[in-house]
């Protein structure tokens, strides 16, 4: 029996209940006599005064030129004196860019750029590193830094290559070989100068293999030049003590990599239509992109700048009401993390410049939309297919074998089939990621997979409707047990482990195969194609990074009591949640995936899977949540959500162990509560003891919405002695319609809700 909470005026509440807190407070001012507000404020001089006008200039004569406004552009330029809003280096760089004139770029031109850290000042270099002389045969007289200089219009590719050679020579001069030493800020600088060069080596290499076709120059040059530049950038970093992100786009190691694979890689892979732009103008107008990030803003306005600081300001304005949720048309606005969707068309909606945007609020609702009555106990698990089309739901009724239920969205939620053969109650439920099985983890210590399109006997569970659907009853098409093992802490030490909770690998790599775990200490990876365990975790895994203590060699730390966990949309992570403790994140970048299993390319006995990542949470764990999520570099990627018997919720970065938000305001102190992310992951939304759905907005923690959702009696069936409680148990979202989700509570009932906008 749960605890009890409130009043019972609780259960007289509306449908659903709004916060009375709404946006940002307004203060209330006098207007006198005169009309003007009594309250004085900053004048127009001073509001002038808090900013740079020089700034201002510059940020209005570039945001002139991005519109197309060159002549009015131009004429404010000349009327505040000719202040340019690139420096005269900056200027002479990008011109021989364009021009194709890479044969003038030199050491020197490179070292006048008004670079972020700072420019490099070439005596203070020589001087540091006493080269004396060593480079003068390299560094050109100063003529070459006039505007004035001709450049020619095409490049002349052996003067370019001779001269890159050449700069090679001097780069090489300043690479610290033994004794030598730099100042840190020098090394930065040399080092971003480095890249700089990199770049523009990079530049014309692909010129000279896309552009002018000539694959044995660029083959030379790639050899002897771009490799050679590539090699000085890695050996700065190593002395920078750099610990490069394997995941960046533009480490050494990556470009070398690329540059290298693009010369046999086919015309229409993906890596050389993402490298070479389809011309040389398209081309040297990315590089020169690229070079604008080394350079400090003061001495070159960044991109889109006031655009930038629009979106800041709107994006401000919006966030001052606290029940606001984007639609998918503010998303270019309101989330970073949906920055890719205005690649998409989804941005179609114009901000207002001319007034504060303080959103016309509009209050979600939520509207119960269907009532699912078919199960005859407490519903106890729900999970809707990836494609949307089916919701699963696992029920507690001991009265019958016939304990979950495949409802088709489609045919207004018509029950589809009704799955058998399972004894006792069904604790979680798994979905392929084709839609297609399912993965049943009952009390009986023995999960079972189902094909939820195959045949079975036919069952008149659904109203006789025309176009009806006749629900058919199966039965499994496999089932496995975990073997006894060393690991297991089970009553009877020969009884295989209790399986409890379950996950799918999401990629091609690993299809057909998935995790299950158990709080008797063990975890195990399943076959489906072969019918077969692959791999026990408690005896594969170390509990350092660098795979130097492993568990199986008889250590001190135990293998995790296992009561939920969650594999990453990318494959790359393990997440594994005990009832109570720490939360331990396993790589598994390195399992083999099905070819090389199939090929006996490994073996996989001796695959060990290294944790990184570790973070305790002492209060009591129900479940965990990944938000829907498909791209592995979103930054919603990381997230993790862990509901707790502590009447709270919270949200964790696993990737950095950082607690980014917590939630409050449900009742959870005795039962399992399962929580998920929502519409399009702007929501949380949980299950209560008290019936209640309790719904969040992510980033700012408040409540937006409680829905009076389970909290009538179960509905008493024969032979059924079990005390009715009132708890929503859990919710589900779609994955494909984020305004649709379900709930299921001890009433027996799932109920179906919509999100709408009034």
């Amino acid at each position: 029996m749960p605890l009890t909470f409130g009043s019972p005026l609780d259960s007289e509440t509306s449908e659903v209940f709004m916060p009375l807190y709404t946006g940002k407070r307004k203060r209330t001012r006098t207007v006198a006599g005169n009309g003007k507000s009594s309250l004085s404020g900053p004048s127009e001089q001073d509001n002038l005064d808090m900013f740079d006008r020089e700034q201002l200039v510059k940020l209005l004569i570039h945001a002139l030129k991005e519109l197309g406004y060159n002549i009015s552009a131009q004429a404010l330029q000349a009327e505040t004196g000719g202040i340019q809003v690139e420096s005269t280096v900056v200027q002479k760089l990008f011109n021989i860019i364009r021009r194709g004139n890479f044969e003038s770029i030199t050491l020197e031109l490179l070292s006048q750029l008004p670079l972020k850290y700072g420019s490099l000042g070439l005596k203070d270099v020589i001087e540091d590193l006493q080269l004396g002389s060593d480079l003068s045969p390299h560094i050109k007289d100063e003529d070459s830094m006039k505007i004035g200089n001709v450049v020619s219009e095409s490049a002349d590719w052996k003067k370019v290559v001779d001269q890159m050679e050449q700069q090679l020579k001097t780069f090489e001069n300043f690479v610290p070989s033994s004794g030598r030493s730099f100042s840190s800020q020098t090394l930065l600088q040399l080092t971003t100068l480095v890249e700089v060069m990199v770049l523009i080596n990079k530049e014309i290499f692909l010129e000279l293999l896309f552009d002018q076709r000539d694959s044995h120059m660029a083959v030379a040059f790639l050899r002897n030049c771009l490799r050679k530049f590539i090699e000085i950038w890695d050996s700065l970093l190593a002395l920078r003590n750099d610990i490069l992100d394997e995941d960046a786009p533009f480490t050494p190691e990556k470009l070398l990599k690329d540059m290298t694979t693009i010369l046999t890689s086919p015309e229409t892979s993906i890596l050389q239509s993402s490298t070479w732009q389809g011309s040389a103008a398209k081309s040297r107008d990315l590089l020169i992109e690229e070079i604008s990030n080394y350079i400090n803003p003061n001495d070159l306005v960044p991109r889109n700048r006031l655009l930038t600081l629009l979106k800041q300001a709107i994006k401000y304005q919006r966030s001052q009401d606290v029940l606001y949720i984007s639609d998918d048309g503010d998303n270019l606005i309101m989330d970073d993390e949906e920055e890719g969707e205005r690649n998409n068309g989804l941005f179609n909606h114009k901000f207002n410049l001319l007034q504060d945007n303080s959103s016309n609020f509009q209050q979600i609702k939520f509207t119960e939309e269907k009532t699912l009555v078919q199960n005859a106990d407490e519903i106890w698990f729900l999970q809707f297919s990836p494609n949307g089309r089916y919701l699963a739901s696992a029920t507690a009724d001991s009265l019958t074998d016939r304990k979950i239920m495949i409802y088709d969205v489609q045919n207004d939620f018509q029950v589809y089939k009704v799955l058998a053969g399972i004894d006792l109650c069904v604790l979680y439920l798994s979905f392929s990621p084709d839609s297609r099985y399912i993965v049943s983890c009952p009390f009986n210590k023995k999960a079972n997979i189902y094909d939820i399109h195959s045949k079975g006997e036919p069952t008149f569970i659904n109203p006789t409707v025309e176009g009806g659907i006749v629900a058919e009853i199966i039965q499994p098409m496999d089932s496995f047990q975990i073997p006894a093992g060393p690991s297991s802490t089970s009553n009877n030490s020969s009884e295989p482990p209790r399986i409890w909770c379950c996950d799918w690998f999401h990629t091609p790599e690993h299809e057909g195969r998935f995790i299950v775990g158990s709080p008797d200490r063990e975890v195990v990876v399943y076959d489906l194609k072969s019918k077969t365990i692959l791999m026990k975790l408690s005896s594969s895994i170390c509990t350092s990074s660098n795979g130097i203590t492993n568990v199986s060699q008889g250590t001190a730390e135990q293998f995790p009591r296992v009561h939920d966990l969650k594999i990453t949309a990318d494959d790359k992570y393990l997440i594994l949640m005990p009832h109570q403790g720490n939360i331990d994140v396993y790589d598994l970048s390195d399992f083999p995936n099905n070819e090389k299993i199939e090929k006996n390319e490994v073996a996989i006995d001796k695959v060990v899977l290294p944790r990184v990542s570790r973070f305790n949470i002492p209060n009591r764990m129900t479940c965990i949540s990944l938000p829907q999520v498909k791209d592995s570099n979103s930054p919603l990627a990381s997230l993790m959500l862990v509901s707790l018997k502590s009447n709270e919720l919270q949200l964790w970065d696993f990737h950095e162990q950082i607690l980014i938000q917590k939630y409050f305001g449900q009742k959870q102190e005795q039962f399992i509560i399962r929580s998920c992310f929502g519409y399009n992951d702007k929501l949380i939304a949980s299950g209560s003891e008290d019936g209640k759905i309790y719904i969040w907005d992510r980033i700012n923690g408040n409540i937006i919405g409680v829905l009076t959702a389970h909290v009538a009696e179960r509905p008493a069936t024969s032979g059924n002695n079990k005390k009715p409680t009132k708890t929503c148990n859990t919710v589900v979202w779609s994955p494909t319609d984020k305004k649709l989700f379900a709930s299921g509570g001890d009433d027996g009932y799932i109920k179906i809700w919509r999100v709408e906008k009034e």
